[in-house]
Formats: structure tokens, sequence, C-alpha cells
């Protein structure tokens, strides 16, 4: 499995925590308003690199069609592990 930039992870760690509390995943919009990405565009690009690496697939047709591939447990406080 290739390795993820560390924007790439922390996006991926926002993804799993988001999850975890909402108990969905975030929409494009929300994960480019948290990270200051300010075209759609621009977080498609990185989710498509984070897809192609293997740790989430997505279903573009549907607003909130993230999934996370690994099974890392997050513990209360929103760490990942």
């Amino acid at each position: 499995m290739k390795r993820l930039t560390e924007k790439q992870k922390r996006i991926l760690s926002f993804i799993r925590v988001f999850q975890f509390k909402a108990g969905c995943a975030p929409t494009v919009r929300e994960i480019g308003q948290t990270f200051g990405i300010k075209s759609t565009n621009g977080v498609s690009c990185h989710l498509k690199a984070i897809e192609a690496k293997g740790r989430i697939k997505r279903n573009e047709f549907m607003p909130r069609g993230i999934e996370v591939l690994d099974n890392l447990r997050i513990r209360f406080c929103g760490e990942v592990h």
C-alpha cells in the first residue's frame, strides 16, 4: 500500500473522526472548509489520491459517499489508532 502525504493523512484522519462522531462521512465541502481548500475540485483531487492508495472507496454519486477501508480504531478523545 502506498504511503499517504501528511495532508492526505490529516484528511483521512478527519474523515474517520467525523464518521465516528456524526455516524456518516463528511461532504466534500465540509472537508474543504476544514482544510482551507476553496474548490471542491481540490478536495476531490486529494480524495482521488487517497482512494488510489487504497485507503478509501468513494461513491461520487452520493454526497457523503466515502468509505474508509482500513480498520483502525478511534478512541473517544478523537485520536486515531
